[in-house]
């Protein structure tokens, strides 16, 4: 199967040739298609399985062949995309910028933790698709500079890393913001109950997609388990460490001390 299998236009092919992808990941195979009808879609993706090109393109053709579907006399965003970190959404934007490069959509990305001046000027302008962390979104809305009364498609990406990170209520915050009327796709590497919960809430039938089974464990790990008290756990780790069958490693502590 190639892109072009899935209905994509000229101007989208042609910018994935110039980036040199021909076949379509497993995702994007099926979730192309049904953001491209206009459904809701729920899908259990791992970061790497081409998620990002799954939703962004598809996205940006439907900016780009329908009409407003909210209009305003003032400048509205028409699809917004919530991450839980700046690094993903510098990514993501950067993917919609790369794919829509030959089309007439604007976009910007937008973080805390750097100065909001530039922001809120670039706001002042047309502004197609806006990729966002929650914080520095609901701070815009709150001072005036951002109304999100014309998004038509909303994305949660890697939403149970949101949740983790303890952003449940401002998603819920922003939800209530966003008009009834809209296409909605939540990304997620685990359906837990409280994503489950999330997706009742803010998705209208949706086609379920999982490219992999739940919680699946990578073919070339092999897991061991070591049985010891809270005070031999220091001396295990140092004879595990000093191992002639460990040349690299990554240990993962609770905390930071």
């Amino acid at each position: 199967m190639s892109f072009a299998d899935l209905g994509l236009m000229p101007e989208l092919l042609s910018a994935l040739n110039a980036v040199g992808y021909t076949t379509p990941t497993p995702i994007q195979q099926q979730a192309i298609p049904v953001v491209l009808s206009g459904r809701d879609l729920l899908a259990a993706a791992q970061t790497g399985t081409g998620k990002t090109a799954g939703f962004t393109l598809p996205l940006l053709q439907r900016l780009s062949t329908t009409p407003v579907l909210h209009p305003s006399t003032k400048h509205r965003i028409r699809a917004l995309v919530l991450t839980p970190t700046r690094e993903l959404a510098s990514q993501v934007e950067e993917s919609v910028r790369q794919y829509g490069q030959d089309l007439n959509l604007s976009s910007m990305v937008m973080f805390g933790g750097v100065n909001a001046n530039p922001q809120r000027d670039r706001l002042r302008k047309r502004l197609d698709i806006l990729v966002a962390t929650p914080g520095r979104l609901l701070d815009h809305v709150g001072q005036g500079s951002l109304d999100l009364g014309g998004v038509e498609i909303l994305v949660l990406d890697e939403a149970d890393r949101m949740l983790d990170m303890g952003f449940i209520r401002d998603i819920k915050r922003i939800l209530k913001m966003l008009p009834a009327q809209r296409q909605s796709l939540l990304f997620s590497a685990t359906f837990s109950e409280e994503i489950k919960r999330l997706a009742d809430t803010m998705l209208q039938a949706p086609v379920l997609i999982e490219v992999a089974r739940r919680n699946q464990v990578s073919e070339t790990i092999t897991h061991r388990v070591h049985p010891v008290s809270e005070f031999g756990k220091r001396n295990l780790l140092i004879k595990l460490l000093k191992s002639s069958e460990i040349n690299q490693c990554l240990v993962f502590m609770r905390t930071k001390q």
